[in-house]
């Protein structure tokens, strides 16, 4: 299925009351722009006023908007008002894939006598209730040729890569990246974004006269948040895989999902990714196996505490039982929820991709929207040099790295092409940042490396050795 074929629209303009469950406030807010006879419930909407629009005679139907969470508030709010929230509500659960309390929507979303979920990126599991209750599962496929070109590249140093790439775009340019920690750094060390970009993150709508040349989102942004710059951008996707948050995209699911948010088409789409062969990941194989040795664990936990004598006792199993990694997987009895399995080895098997440059380019070379050509940039610094600079280090173990880092440019500051030059003199940019540095720089290239060595890496014992110098020779 694709983005943007017109579900939720259709949902609130459908004659009918409904619950429109989304996945973010970020989707919330960009439908109400569109809708706003329909209500959004999320942080400052208050219990009163959800009442006031329920009770409120209207000329249309009632149309509630709402985070899985504050779905709970709406219900019990109905529930208040003698409204028959399950007879006569429609319950409609947007990107139904995404990440979100699905154990406790569950139970609920059976007891609708009208309910769907929907998704531009459907994970199908197999669970018994949808069986039970004669769920269909319709899909909506194109009748024309849809693939869109697409250039994958991989690199060793994602900030030279992005800053030469934005450096020959003309027009308006949004890039997506999950981590806030990843989008900082690029701020810092690219200056076209720092000087003439945006960035939204959280609940923050992206209205159009927000947008600026450059627009920096998270992930909020492509679940069912409509994106219309004044004209086609070029779409980035940034995966740095270094951070503590890495950025994995699946390019069957989540590419698609971030295009179809232009309601308007892109111009280009591009995704830059560095590689980690160390990263750690289940095989689906392995995803059942740690599934089924945790299973044991949990159920001989679960035994005890309905056995145990001592109110300690349950209390700690309690606890235990309540915040293990496995809890997340099955739903109040100890049962395995598919849906929560299939998510499981999904993401998983996303995440390896990114283990092997080959991994993530035959997926991108078998998905079903796009036609992707592949490309590999080595740089002389690569995102791991850059991580370990940007760590908080002593000036002495600063100084370290540094000494390093001009010892390997020496090749290069020696070839005297304008070119090579300009490469240099743009890479020893990129390593100083304060008056240390550059004192460092400039002993490098006066006195050597052994100098800096034979002092300990300590400015104070360079300066003293200048400045001995210097009077010995006045």
């Amino acid at each position: 299925m694709l983005p943007g074929l017109g579900v939720t629209h259709c949902e609130l303009t459908a004659d009918r009351n409904s619950i429109i469950v989304e996945p973010n406030v970020s989707s919330i807010k960009s439908k109400q722009e569109k809708f706003p006879d329909a209500l959004g419930v999320y942080k400052g909407v208050t219990n009163k006023r959800i009442a006031d629009y329920l009770l409120t005679p209207s000329t249309f139907r009632k149309k509630v908007l709402t985070t899985p969470d504050n779905f709970f508030t709406v219900k019990e709010i109905m529930e208040e008002l003698n409204i028959n929230v399950y007879e006569d509500f429609f319950l409609l659960i947007d990107e139904c894939d995404k990440d979100f309390p699905v154990e406790r929507m569950r139970d609920d979303f059976f007891r609708f006598r009208n309910r769907s979920v929907v998704s531009s990126s459907p994970i199908i599991a197999s669970d018994p209730l949808m069986r039970e209750h004669g769920f269909k599962i319709l899909t909506i496929r194109p009748d024309y040729e849809y693939k869109l070109p697409l250039n994958l590249i991989t690199t060793n140093n994602i900030v030279e890569t992005l800053s030469a790439q934005l450096a020959d775009l003309t027009g308006p340019v949004c890039i997506f990246c999950h981590s806030i920690e990843t989008i900082e750094s690029l701020l810092n060390d690219i200056p076209l974004l720092k000087e003439s970009g945006a960035v939204f993150c959280d609940e923050e709508l992206p209205s159009t006269d927000k947008l600026r040349r450059y627009n920096m989102f998270t992930s909020h942004y492509y679940l069912a948040v409509d994106l219309e710059p004044h004209e086609p951008p070029h779409v980035i996707l940034i995966s740095d895989l270094f951070n503590n948050k890495p950025s994995f995209f699946d390019p069957d699911k989540d590419v698609i999902q971030i295009v179809g948010r232009f309601r308007k088409g892109v111009k280009s789409v591009m995704h830059i990714s560095n590689i980690n062969t160390e990263l750690s990941f289940y095989t689906p194989k392995q995803a059942r196996a740690w599934l089924k040795n945790a299973g044991k664990i949990y159920a001989s936990w679960m035994r005890k505490m309905e056995t145990a004598q001592h109110e300690g006792a349950r209390e700690l199993l309690n606890e235990a039982v309540q915040s293990c990694s496995y809890a997340r997987f099955v739903d109040k009895t100890g049962n395995l929820l598919p849906i929560c399995v299939a998510k499981f080895i999904d993401a998983e098997t996303v995440k390896g991709l990114y283990s092997h440059t080959k991994l993530l380019q035959e997926a991108y070379m078998s998905a079903k929207h796009f036609e992707a050509s592949h490309s590999r940039e080595v740089h002389i610094f690569s995102d791991k040099d850059r991580l370990m600079l940007s760590r908080k280090l002593t000036q002495e173990g600063r100084n370290r790295l540094l000494l390093t880092r001009f010892e390997q440019l020496e090749v290069l500051r020696k070839v005297r092409s304008s070119k090579a030059q300009m490469r240099y003199r743009h890479l020893i940019d990129q390593l100083i940042n304060n008056p240390s540095d550059s004192f460092l720089y400039n002993c490098f290239l006066e006195y050597g490396s052994s100098f800096i060595r034979d002092s300990g890496f300590k400015e104070e014992v360079m300066r003293k050795e200048i400045d001995n110098q210097q009077m010995i020779s006045n």
